[in-house]
């Protein structure tokens, strides 16, 4: 049997499993760990966890997401993308609010049939 980065305790499943529970305890150990660790790729997204440590730990402790958001962020790319030298401004911005209000009718639908 080999030991690879997973039996170490610096492997992706290990950081995995910090994510799913929701805890920054082992982080500081995780990050020396991999960083310690030649064999793998995981050196160089462990020095930038270590670069901005305190954002990884508020986004690993908190119950803050902000997928929502990001997902408004896509819908806006692609529309901008689709109407790239198409039209202008003012229906840019008609085909974002009816995009807006669609997923608002979406939200409020599936809030009320749960």
């Amino acid at each position: 049997m080999t030991t690879g980065v997973h039996d170490q305790g610096s492997g992706p499943r290990s950081f995995a499993a910090m994510m799913a529970i929701r805890s920054a305890t082992r982080l500081p150990e995780w990050i020396a760990t991999a960083r310690a660790n030649a064999d793998h790729g995981l050196r160089g997204f462990a020095d930038g966890l270590l670069a901005d440590v305190d954002a990884v730990v508020l986004g690993l402790s908190t119950e803050w997401s902000s997928g929502c958001v990001e997902g408004r962020v896509t819908d806006i790319k692609l529309l901008k993308r689709q109407m790239a030298g198409r039209a202008g401004l003012p229906l840019l911005r008609k085909r974002v609010l009816l995009v807006a209000a669609d997923r608002q009718q979406h939200r409020v639908t599936n809030q009320t049939t749960h």
